[in-house]
């Protein structure tokens, strides 16, 4: 990772051992790193209520494999698979938020080795000239540790979790779920 400005030193941090990312305190100290993608995106919506109205973003993660493939959770009721992800509230370390989901998602050794992509996202309502909310996604690299054999041969979903399971996907499903065009790019970082 590039040298980080010094008014940001405490906002991201490397395991100086491993390489491995361990926290994130604010997806915008990411933006003049020349290492991460920052891009900025708009959301329309019909009302103010929509998921994303109190959040600082989501923590999406693309764990990978040495067969070139990622790890997607698909959701057991709707059968709608997609990058292990969760909302991140403002205050939360984004590094933890993005290692509980994918602990949710598998028993799977891993680690977070970066981030691949920041997306800023403008939320408007109708025909709204300013956005009422910005919220991030920010889309970690992760890397499985251990056997990477026993990985792949292994069932990677979490026995304890009732309603997602999770899955080795070699390119984007078709069953993401509706209107889910970052979603498909999210997947398409890691594979295809």
């Amino acid at each position: 990772m590039p040298d980080t400005p010094p008014d940001a030193a405490d906002a991201v941090s490397t395991d100086s051992d491993t390489g491995s990312l361990d926290s994130l305190a604010d997806p915008e100290d990411l933006r003049d790193d020349d290492s991460v993608r920052f891009t900025h995106e708009e959301a329309a919506h019909d009302d103010r209520t929509h998921c994303n109205t109190d959040i600082a973003g989501r923590a999406v993660v693309g764990v990978t494999n040495d067969a070139g493939e990622v790890l997607l959770a698909v959701h057991e009721a709707e059968s709608v698979a997609m990058l292990p992800h969760g909302e991140v509230e403002s205050g939360d370390d984004w590094v933890a938020v993005a290692r509980r989901k994918v602990e949710l998602t598998t028993e799977l050794p891993f680690e977070i080795d970066g981030v691949a992509v920041v997306r800023e996202i403008d939320h408007f309502v109708g025909n709204d000239d300013e956005p009422h909310a910005t919220t991030y996604g920010v889309v970690f690299r992760a890397s499985l540790t251990g056997d990477p054999d026993e990985a792949v041969l292994a069932d990677p979903g979490h026995p304890d979790n009732d309603h997602w399971d999770a899955g080795w996907f070699g390119s984007v499903p078709d069953n993401l779920p509706p209107g889910a065009g970052l979603v498909a790019d999210d997947v398409r970082l890691f594979v295809d």
